[in-house]
């Protein structure tokens, strides 16, 4: 697998305050970025050319493609969640919205017709009805259960992740203090919780849903094998500041790329162990998404980058 990468295009002059969140759609054709400025833009990945510029009055802190080229759903500062859909030649556009947290929607995750939604504590999961276009609210999911060590912490959302098969859908949620809980979709009920070591700023799955990567804020990330809880390897870096990093599996879960706030993208083979390092000219690399914290960030912690830089394997 190559570890060496160059830049394909970097995305530029669409945002006037720092990106929050990026997303592809899932073919690969478009990429969304969102933004502080509360602008979502949507590039054609061949050229980078900004295609088309949604622009609204709260900062956007997180993004998601419909599983569809056309629409995509995003959440906002000030607690919305709106669709935008667009038509194919990306001239004309429809935007629905709901209120949906008292919180900003800091996570968003789309699986088929359902959207799960994470607010500092607070957990959703909304369904899509055809017969009356819009979504509704499924179930509100509890907090985790509290133990010894974490009994006086804030319940933080940090992550979200749709896994399993149509017959056994399930809901992978990670929290700042209280580790993972695994529901299963149909009943709701949580089948497993999973605590980890240290706090869990961000988390990916991997493709297969045999693997989990945290960013633990302080040292790099640390990979676990989901079905027994095993340390499978850390992956440390220079990551500035303890703040909240982003983390992705890529390649078929086959390597990490992680973020920081020294300008700089580390990917690492997995199999072989090797690690390369991306130097980009900005504060903080964001591969994938915002993690939580963007409530924190928007009061002035660190700066965001302002555009978005796409490489490919050489």
């Amino acid at each position: 697998m190559p570890l060496r990468y160059k830049q394909k295009v970097h995305l530029n002059n669409g945002h006037t305050r720092g990106i929050t969140a990026v997303a592809f759609s899932p073919k690969g054709t478009y990429v969304a970025t969102a933004g502080l400025d509360g602008h979502v833009c949507i590039w054609r990945v061949s050229d980078g050319k900004l295609l088309y510029r949604f622009s609204g009055i709260s900062p956007v802190l997180s993004i998601t493609w419909t599983g569809c080229e056309e629409s995509l759903l995003f959440g906002t500062k000030d607690g919305n969640i709106l669709l935008l859909s667009v038509c194919k030649a990306l001239n004309d556009f429809s935007m629905r919205g709901f209120w949906a947290h008292k919180y900003p929607v800091e996570h968003l995750a789309m699986s088929g017709a359902r959207v799960a939604s994470g607010a500092f504590g607070e957990l959703k999961v909304w369904q899509w009805r055809d017969k009356e276009q819009r979504f509704v609210c499924q179930v509100q999911l509890p907090e985790p259960p509290k133990t010894s060590h974490n009994e006086h912490k804030e319940v933080i959302v940090t992550s979200l992740h749709w896994m399993g098969s149509t017959q056994q859908p399930l809901l992978v949620v990670t929290y700042m203090f209280h580790g993972v809980q695994v529901f299963d979709a149909k009943t709701w009920q949580s089948t497993r919780t999973i605590s980890l070591h240290g706090k869990i700023a961000h988390a990916s799955l991997s493709a297969d849903g045999k693997h989990i990567a945290v960013s633990n804020l302080v040292r790099g990330f640390d990979v676990y094998r989901l079905h027994d809880e095993t340390p499978v390897g850390l992956m440390t870096h220079e990551v500035g500041k303890p703040r909240p990093t982003p983390i992705l599996f890529i390649h078929n879960g086959r390597a990490l790329v992680g973020g920081s706030l020294s300008g700089k993208v580390t990917i690492w083979d997995l199999n072989l162990g090797k690690m390369h390092t991306l130097n980009i000219p900005s504060k903080l690399v964001v591969p994938s998404e915002l993690p939580t914290g963007a409530n924190h960030l928007i009061d002035g912690a660190p700066v965001l980058a302002l555009s978005v830089r796409l490489f490919i394997p050489r």
